[in-house]
């Protein structure tokens, strides 16, 4: 019997209620949909995402007339705003942000080339003064001429970045008492007006002794201080007493300086006491001054060995020579100093001479918990004089990190010929490291039977004298494939523990 269509089952819909008695039921089910009985806070909450946008918060403006007027009257998505707006629609966001903080930026590069510039300078002036004090950030870039916002009331900015390309006389105090964070380049303001800062970050600034360590006694929660290209020359003849006493920096943890003069950057970090500074970076312009550069390690190394540690702090001390910078790191502060006078083979010296001015400040307390090394150096004859210089300095060191920045082992070579033999300390000679149990050798290239035999020689020659601890642990990184299995099986033999990592995989 042939099948009809009355017999075949009703095809179940995932949009249609099965269950109605009427067709007209499902139908009125869905001509409301539900996004309209949403409370408008519900929807708040979705459209508070695109607020980072206005195309996007406008497309959802599109859909219907309830979400218009739920978008408008929420102010929370009407908080940034920018010269780079078209102008109906930065009265808009003034209009509807109402009492909210807003974002503002200015940025003379949207009218480049406009004749009708100034005109748009003085608008967008006229609009946003009346809303100074409802700043809570602003970011400022122009060519040239009067920077308006500095005179406002801005009672409640927290953030300040603001750069303009020529310098600017114009000498402002700025009335912003919640100012947090202020970044400037080529601004002429009172420093001395700021207070309770946490990030200055100050760019070809002329700004006084007076002005800036008043700024920073004022500022104990500072967390980051950057000064780039500062003009002053900072010395200790004449000045107050008051200059001389310490400035407590508890929070700071990041002090960068660069293209200061050596003699002001010693000045400035011998004022500062900061037990919680983690990176110190100083790029050096003037080589020529030896003494004020000595001056700036040995104040560098006193905050590097500060006293105590923190506990979440390994007690490891890390030296790097690349050219013309040196890396020094105790647990997890590491202080950079970069000198470009340094770049080739005569510059060697200097770099030695640095790195024991700076760690003849650490303090022998901190000394005493450090128990190992990390070290890399660009030439391999540093290796030697490196290795000396934190012998004598650290006498609990038990384990050594060597990493091997070139194509070839020839500075782990280096390393295990020094530790190999005694060394010439004045006028005596010794084994360096004489609690020396482990090494860690992490290679960047190919690594040969020589390595291994190097370092039998050296495992056999410590255990022998009787004058230093016998290494028993060595470890190795190498690329995948890049030792020969000769040397790991002679590596295996020399010392208790060997373990081989290798870094990569197959291609």
């Amino acid at each position: 019997m042939a099948t009809t269509k009355a017999d075949l089952p009703t095809p179940i819909h995932p949009l249609v209620n099965h269950e109605a008695t009427s067709a007209s039921e499902p139908l009125h089910h869905y001509q409301q949909p539900p996004i309209h009985h949403l409370p408008p806070e519900v929807l708040c909450a979705v459209f508070l995402p695109l607020a980072v946008c206005y195309r996007d918060l406008f497309r959802a403006r599109m859909v219907c007339k309830y979400w218009v007027e739920v978008i408008d009257s929420t102010p929370e998505l009407w908080t940034s705003v920018s010269n780079g707006l078209h102008s109906e629609l930065q009265a808009m966001i003034i209009r509807n942000s109402g009492n909210q903080l807003l974002e503002v930026d200015y940025n003379e590069c949207y009218w480049l080339g406009d004749s009708k510039r100034e005109h748009k300078i003085a608008k967008y002036a006229w609009l946003m003064k009346p809303t100074a004090s409802r700043w809570h950030t602003l970011t400022y870039h122009q060519w040239q001429g009067e920077i308006w916002p500095l005179s406002l009331p801005l009672h409640n900015l927290q953030r300040i970045d603001m750069k303009v390309l020529a310098p600017n006389s114009q000498r402002s105090t700025l009335d912003a008492p919640k100012l947090l964070y202020v970044n400037i380049n080529h601004v002429a303001l009172d420093l001395s007006s700021l207070s309770r800062l946490q990030f200055l970050i100050l760019q070809a600034v002329d700004c006084n002794l007076d002005e800036l360590t008043a700024v920073l006694r004022t500022s104990p929660g500072l967390k980051e201080l950057s000064l780039k290209q500062m003009s002053p020359r900072i010395g200790t003849r004449g000045l107050p007493s008051s200059y001389m006493s310490k400035i407590h920096l508890p929070q700071l943890r990041n002090l960068h300086i660069s293209g200061v003069l050596a003699e002001s950057s010693s000045f400035l970090l011998d004022r500062i006491k900061a037990p919680s500074l983690e990176i110190f970076n100083a790029f050096v312009d003037d080589p020529s001054d030896v003494a004020a550069h000595t001056q700036l390690c040995e104040a560098a190394g006193r905050h590097l060995g500060t006293f105590p540690l923190p506990k979440s702090q390994k007690a490891n001390f890390k030296i790097a020579t690349w050219r013309f910078t040196i890396d020094c790191g105790i647990g997890e502060r590491i202080f950079t100093i970069v000198n470009r006078s340094w770049d080739g083979a005569n510059g060697r010296q200097a770099i030695l001479a640095s790195i024991a001015s700076m760690t003849e400040r650490i303090d022998s307390r901190t000394r005493e918990e450090i128990t190992s090394l990390e070290i890399s150096c660009h030439y391999d004859d540093e290796c030697g004089e490196c290795l000396r210089i934190v012998h004598l300095l650290f006498p609990r060191i038990d384990q050594i990190f060597v990493e091997d920045r070139k194509t070839r082992e020839t500075q782990v070579l280096s390393v295990i010929q020094h530790l190999s033999l005694p060394s010439q300390l004045g006028l005596t000679a010794e084994w360096l490291f004489p609690k020396l149990a482990k090494l860690d050798l992490c290679l960047r290239g190919s690594t040969s039977t020589d390595i291994g035999n190097r370092m039998v020689e050296l495992a056999e020659r410590r255990k022998e004298i009787g004058q230093a601890v016998e290494i028993t642990e060595l470890r190795i990184q190498v690329g995948f494939g890049k030792i020969d299995p000769s040397a790991v099986e002679i590596l295996s033999q020399s010392v208790t523990q060997f373990e081989l990592v290798p870094v990569g995989g197959p291609a």
